[in-house]
């Protein structure tokens, strides 16, 4: 597919800190007929569950011809994209034609422990003639730039030269000095001026001399002036490689706290100000309510033990003390005290005679259940219940929907108040559309008993045979206080059920079936341009709809990646992009494209296509000659 330029890893590129399970990956640039030596934007997108959080965006120079490209690896930044993790790099094409740049390999550490590598896809490039001048620039600077030396991106080094967004507020001899800066651009001609784009382009110069601390010091006083903006961001990403000699990517707590960090100085005390008194006052409320619910407390126990019978007896001792005992029986329990005194009357004791005073403990905490709950917990009986899994369909083929009922024979006096859940040993060849539906219980053959039922919709996904499945959950007690009741684990242990999942019939297979299972499906074709030069690169968008299942992994022949996947209300997936890049070679139409899928209600292989879209060729000349006659107008205007 590439040209014969196109660079064979001998090794795959490692992804430091990536740790996970099955990747995939694609590649893109912004744009794919340029001029030779115009920037462009390299994107790779790494999708599937992994941990990328002490991800390193690798040096992809080594990986290519240098005479077809030019990789700014200190340019690389990493970000999240929906649910793939993103790296881009500054490119450029460095020769004429249509240059390929090529499929990337990169290794990982997978969750055993071994190493696993994903390939990305091809990108055909037309560059057409541009400046040489520009070229030999970029060549030179190649040539004797020292490899120990970071190739910094441009942006941090590019300065605003535009007086005119800035005469309001200049004299005519700041303005002056502004222009005599900006001809002859230096740290030192610009740190005369207070203004952002002046500190901005001093920081710029700095980074040029090398002098990264300097940078970064007038980075950090103009992101407390006027917040972190993404100029800024760029420049400490360039002064950090710059320090290190290596690609450096902006701070994690620069990441976490851009929301805050971009607020000037003034809104950033007064927003974290703001957020201390809301966490201030939030406590006192909490402080508040809980003196409230203690209080509540107190005065249910109070005129708990006031509804209470007392009876009190006295005892004379041997050494003369009295010892009075008070028994406090009510509905729910008892419990009892005991005060003694050494008055001589055997009265009530006398203030200043050595009272003493003891609640008895073990009666205190044994009999003392004011709301009856331990009674009811040493009546309770362990709960038997009894789980049964079925499928409506005994044998369904592969990429059929069917459901599973799960029945649940249990007594009428407990409950799974937050739901159970169903654990399938088979759940990578299943696929759940949607969450559980609760159906109405039926009477069970004990009459103490109900049968709860639950139906999971369910698809089978690849071919296996026997259904494994475990339940488990938390019961409550039906006649418990919602506040006071007590939830109890509940397991069932492993379980099996009959079931047989097929694959599709091979009578009639076509060879390039690719596991699409679906009642209907269709594809269309869309192009990013239709009139075009010979050389061109179109990039071709498909969209294909369907009423049924698509695998994870499918992807249709000659397509370079899957770009986007949507899923309706019950998981199904509904619509899916790929992209494709098609070289306009003078074939007056695009080429066709086809998706074999299995109809299991017509038990038979269809085919979905698209393609064949006319092409309108025009010739480079007529080309510059529209693209002049543009400017000239633009510039009448």
């Amino acid at each position: 597919m590439g040209s014969v330029s196109s660079v064979l890893l001998l090794c795959a590129i490692e992804l430091s800190g990536v740790v996970g399970g099955s990747l995939r990956a694609r590649a893109f640039f912004d744009a794919n007929n340029v001029k030779v030596g115009d920037p462009l934007v390299l994107t790779v997108d790494f999708l599937g569950n992994a941990d990328f959080k002490s991800l390193h965006p690798p040096a992809l120079s080594r990986a290519v011809s240098r005479k077809d490209w030019k990789v700014d690896d200190a340019s690389a930044k990493t970000d999240t994209f929906r649910d793939a993790r993103r790296l881009t790099y500054r490119v450029r094409p460095m020769r004429e034609g249509v240059v390929w740049f090529p499929a990337m390999e990169f290794s990982y550490l997978g969750r055993d422990g071994g190493q696993r590598t994903v390939r990305s896809n091809e990108i055909p490039v037309h560059a057409k003639a541009g400046a040489q001048v520009v070229v030999e620039e970029m060549l030179e600077y190649d040539e004797g730039g020292s490899a120990s030396q970071p190739q910094l991106t441009d942006d941090p080094y590019a300065f605003s030269d535009d007086p005119e967004a800035l005469r309001a507020g200049m004299s005519d001899d700041m303005l002056f000095a502004w222009r005599k800066a900006c001809a002859k651009p230096s740290a030192d001609a610009f740190a005369q001026f207070d203004f952002p784009a002046a500190k901005l382009n001093e920081a710029a110069c700095s980074l040029k001399d090398g002098n990264w601390a300097r940078a970064m010091g007038i980075y950090r006083r103009l992101e407390w002036r006027i917040g972190q903006t993404p100029e800024i961001e760029r420049g400490i990403v360039a002064a950090l490689s710059l320090k290190s000699g290596a690609p450096a990517e902006l701070p994690v707590w620069r990441q976490v706290l851009r929301p805050l960090l971009a607020l000037a100085w003034k809104l950033r005390v007064a927003t974290v100000v703001g957020t201390f008194a809301a966490v201030a006052l939030l406590l006192w409320l909490l402080g508040r309510g809980i003196r409230a619910v203690a209080c509540a407390a107190f005065a249910l126990l109070v005129s708990a033990t006031a509804l209470a019978e007392t009876v009190e007896t006295v005892t004379t001792n041997a050494d003369g003390s009295v010892t009075h005992r008070k028994v406090v029986t009510g509905s729910n329990g008892s419990y009892s005290f005991s005060f003694s005194s050494s008055s001589s009357s055997g009265g009530s004791p006398a203030r200043g005679k050595g009272v003493g005073f003891g609640i008895e403990p073990s009666n205190f905490f044994d009999d003392f259940d004011p709301f009856g709950m331990s009674r009811r917990r040493q009546r309770r009986p362990t709960p038997k219940i009894s789980v049964r899994l079925s499928a409506d369909k005994q044998s369904v083929s592969v990429g059929e929907d069917f459901n599973l009922l799960l029945e649940m024979d249990m007594p009428q006096y407990i409950s799974f108040a937050d739901g159970v859940s169903l654990a399938l040993a088979e759940q990578n060849r299943l696929q759940q559309l949607g969450a559980g539906q609760v159906l109405r219980a039926v009477q069970s053959d004990n009459p103490t008993n109900m049968v709860q039922r639950l139906l999971f919709p369910m698809r089978a996904v690849a071919p296996f045979e026997g259904l494994h499945f475990s339940v488990s959950g938390e019961y409550v007690f039906s006649g418990d206080h919602p506040f006071f009741r007590t939830a109890y684990p509940y397991s069932s242990g492993q379980r099996s059920a009959a079931f047989t999942a097929k694959p599709p019939p091979e009578a009639g297979r076509p060879a390039d079936f690719g596991g699409v299972v679906a009642e209907s499906a269709s594809l269309f074709e869309y192009c990013d341009a239709l009139a075009v030069e010979t050389n061109d690169v179109v990039t071709i968008t498909y969209r294909l709809s369907v009423k049924g299942f698509v695998p994870d992994e499918f992807q249709p022949k000659d397509v370079a990646f899957e770009w986007r996947r949507q899923e309706d209300a019950s998981g199904r997936p509904s619509e899916i992009e790929y992209k494709r890049y098609f070289v306009a070679d003078g074939t007056a139409e695009t080429p066709r494209l086809s998706v074999p899928y299995y109809d299991p209600r017509r038990k038979a292989y269809r085919t979905a296509s698209a393609g064949g879209t006319r092409l309108v060729y025009r010739s480079a000349e007529s080309s510059g000659a529209a693209n002049a006659t543009q400017k000239q107008g633009e510039k009448r205007k």
